[in-house]
């Protein structure tokens, strides 16, 4: 009998609440493959469910500081040798990998894999987000500071080591060509919900009608604009007889935002989940939701991101309220989803108003988004990223010339 593949998957990242993870697991198992993964701790790890083809390694807790510049490099490198020292631990143990996926953020991560690389694995780096960008944003620095020029460079070594680069959309892949990733070894796979878990629901107009209900989940932090949507539900209280704005996720901006809620009085109005949700308990949270809001700033730090939450939204039939980034322009028009000004308080309660006023509106919206599954499918991608994967296992290169 043949023995079974395994593929070490490798993610600085909370295992329940991290949707792409959870849908290249499942893609791996369904294949055939066994997967051993290397993760954060997570409090709700505990609900994960369990399988014995998944061994699931977790390396070490993550708290949000991540403004404190130090404490995140001192995280990324500690998780980076644990995983290093485990995965090699293992492969000699009798796992021997086939294949090691990466997930960044970081980028580095990818070299915690360079012995097993000598022993002939491939290393497979998914960029799910651009390290440049996302700090010139957090830290407010310009393009030419020097530590973008060193992430820059931490990018291209990473991509260049690795034996085939994935990533999320073709606005960051167009991107990620501009610092030397080569076109032979790379690939899109859009990071698209799993259509098992996120039905085909018809439009939400018909599951409430005495509360207006608004609806966010993700990751809380300032270049996702979460502020400037709860100050936007203190221009709606005189106008709105009764809605409800759950925010579902949690992050550096988590307790900001609770204190802003109250100091706008608006606890009646604004409710918090106790942190991140699995991801297979979000549409029965999101089910009945009205609207959605994703007030994103438009910054060098979001251009290049098409929220998945987005994408979950219109696979249920949830309107959205959005920000014209060039990556949602990319994929969406101004008739699949209601574009408002980056940080423009007043014109996104506007909006939400106007929506909230006009029910064909939002059933238009709802209905001319769901275009977006003519051109793209879950199915493809999963297809997609098994034929990558098991060219890599095979030998072969990742991408048939």
């Amino acid at each position: 009998m043949s023995r079974k593949k395994v593929i070490a998957m490798v993610a600085y990242t909370f295992l329940p609440s991290d949707a792409r993870i959870n849908r290249h697991v499942k893609a791996l198992l369904e294949a055939g493959y066994e997967v051993d993964l290397y993760v954060l701790n997570d409090p709700k790890m505990c609900n994960f469910p369990p399988d014995e083809r998944v061994k699931i390694h977790l390396l070490q807790n993550r708290e949000y500081n991540n403004h404190n510049k130090c404490n995140v490099i001192r995280s990324y490198l500690s998780f980076w040798m644990s995983c290093s020292c485990a995965m090699l631990k293992n492969h000699l143990a009798g796992r021997k990998y086939s294949l090691v996926h990466i997930n960044n953020m970081p980028n580095f991560l990818v070299f915690s894999a360079w012995h097993l690389k000598l022993l002939g694995v491939p290393v497979l780096l998914d960029i799910h987000d651009t390290m440049p960008e996302i700090y010139q944003e957090r830290f407010s620095v310009p393009k030419s500071h020097k530590m973008i020029k060193l992430l820059f460079i931490e990018e291209r070594m990473s991509m260049k080591f690795a034996k085939f680069v994935l990533t999320t959309e073709h606005t960051k892949w167009n991107r990620l060509m501009q610092n030397n990733l080569r076109e032979d070894k790379s690939e899109v796979v859009l990071n698209l919900p799993d259509y098992s878990i996120f039905p085909n629901d018809e439009s939400s107009e018909t599951k409430n009608t005495d509360t207006f209900r608004l609806v966010y989940h993700g990751t809380l932090t300032r270049r996702l604009g979460m502020d400037v949507a709860v100050r936007a539900m203190a221009k709606l209280v005189d106008r709105i007889p009764s809605f409800r704005f759950d925010i579902i996720g949690d992050g550096e901006q988590r307790a900001e935002l609770v204190e802003l809620t109250k100091e706008l009085n608006l606890e009646n109005w604004v409710h918090f989940s106790d942190g991140f949700v699995p991801t297979t308990d979000l549409p029965k949270l999101l089910a009945g939701s009205q609207l959605a809001i994703i007030p994103s700033r438009n910054s060098v730090g979001t251009e290049l991101m098409l929220p998945t939450k987005m994408l979950e939204y219109v696979r249920m039939g949830i309107p959205c309220i959005t920000v014209a980034t060039p990556t949602i322009a990319y994929y969406f028009n101004e008739k699949q989803v209601h574009f408002v000004e980056s940080e423009n308080v007043d014109e996104l309660a506007d909006a939400i108003y106007e929506l909230y006023s006009n029910t064909e509106e939002r059933l238009s919206l709802a209905r001319e988004a769901e275009r977006f599954w003519d051109q793209y499918s879950y199915y493809t991608e999963k297809d997609k990223y098994l034929n990558i994967v098991q060219n890599l296992v095979a030998g072969k290169r990742g991408k048939p010339r």
